[in-house]
């Protein structure tokens, strides 16, 4: 169940939005009371320069019109955003420069909404704030012009049905209008499987664990990059750490192993572009680990370590996703698998059986015979051939102890 899951891992960044709401509450309440106040004086102040003003036309009264209301409103402070446009996510990163996070429990509304003719400009936007340091500046007419953000910076969550990802990943793979990189952007994609069996599990959280991930939340919140040994120079506004020497070495070598792979040539080119983006994501990953731990100055080879690993288990998933592109009789076999299973065919069965059935990935004899040839390769089906007098008929025979 992925919303459950979302709500879980969402909660801690929730309960500083929620904290975010309370502190901008009262500070507003107390901007407004300071604000109406500044009001009531200045009205006393311009009645008081209007009277020395009637007594001598060279009265001082520049002191009294000074304006006394508070300089700045206070900003909320935003973590998490469920709907709101590109502009509207611009202006929000400009009060908030250390990032958002988009969340969206279906993702296929989203993707739809960035297909869609005329959003070019805002999937633009998006694939741009992928990279996390870039700048970007909004010259509009009814929103001014100008408005400049120093490094644009934006995470995206959610949950996508199976047959809807299935359908955006040929797209996107495929040359069609999300063949631009978009989803190549979704590193931390898993696609998990559901267990066949299932057991009732009746215990309270680990609350220990619940409120470690809140303190580490709370204190990454807080961070000052200057503490931490953060470092600046002069090609970007965004403050980094670098390696200590033996995570360098362990990169040095881990990328070049990935890059000798991106060049070999036996990749589908939808996996080479996605394990690319691993180059940002691995270290991405290495830096959170070692915040995590709470460590200062130069990422260490363990923190890199387990982000390795990590990737690793990320480029299971990313694989089997990309199954529906590079292998799409991989998916068809699964259907006619769950077919049979299902009672939905007679056994033996023929070819023409199943494409009658009209069913989604086999609704053609083209694709019906890739998954037949799937299923005899890993010898879940086998083939009789049989003659009664005129052209000989295939019959394929399931053999139900290998599902």
């Amino acid at each position: 169940m992925k919303s459950p899951t979302l709500k879980s891992a969402l909660s801690p960044i929730k309960k500083l939005q929620a904290t975010a709401f309370d502190v901008f509450n009262k500070a507003k309440a107390e901007y407004d009371t300071q604000t109406e106040l500044a009001k009531l004086q200045q009205s006393v102040n311009k009645t008081k320069a209007r009277e020395s003003l009637k007594k001598s036309d060279t009265a001082d009264v520049s002191k009294l019109l000074q304006s006394s209301e508070p300089d700045h409103a206070p900003i909320l402070k935003r973590y998490i955003t469920n709907n709101a446009s590109y502009e509207a996510l611009g202006e929000l990163l400009m009060e908030n420069p250390n990032g958002l996070l988009v969340e969206a429990d279906e993702i296929v509304g989203l993707l739809k909404q960035l297909d869609a003719s005329g959003q070019e400009v805002a999937r633009s936007f998006y694939l741009t704030a992928a990279d996390g340091d870039a700048p970007y500046t909004f010259d509009r007419i009814m929103r001014g012009k100008g408005l400049h953000i120093d490094a644009l910076c934006l995470s995206i969550i959610g949950g996508i049905q199976p047959g809807v990802l299935a359908e955006y990943v040929r797209q996107a793979t495929g040359g069609g209008a999300g063949a631009d990189g978009l989803l190549q952007r979704f590193g931390l994609v898993v696609y998990p499987d559901i267990s066949p069996t299932w057991k009732e599990v009746d215990r309270y959280p680990n609350s220990a664990a619940r409120e470690t991930v809140n303190m580490v939340a709370e204190r990454l919140d807080n961070l000052n990059p200057t503490e931490i040994g953060g470092e600046g120079d002069l090609y970007g506004n965004v403050p980094f750490l670098r390696f200590d020497n033996a995570a360098q070495a362990l990169f040095s070598e881990w990328r070049s192993a990935l890059e000798h792979r991106l060049r070999s040539g036996e990749e589908h080119p939808a996996i080479v572009s996605h394990l690319s983006k691993y180059r940002k994501l691995v270290p991405s990953l290495a830096l959170i680990n070692h915040l995590c731990d709470t460590r200062h100055g130069p990422v260490t080879e363990a923190a890199l370590l387990r982000a390795i690993a990590f990737s690793e288990y990320l480029e299971s998933h990313a694989q089997r996703i990309y199954s529906y592109a590079t292998r799409p009789d991989i998916d068809a076999a699964k259907t006619l698998l769950k077919r049979l299973a299902g009672g939905k065919l007679p056994n033996p069965f023929k070819a023409r059986d199943i494409s009658q059935k009209g069913w989604a990935g086999l609704e053609n004899p083209s694709k019906t015979q890739s998954a037949i040839n799937l299923l005899l390769e890993y010898h879940h089906l086998t083939e009789e051939e049989i003659t009664t007098g005129g052209r000989p008929t295939t019959h394929y025979h399931w053999i139900k102890g290998a599902l």
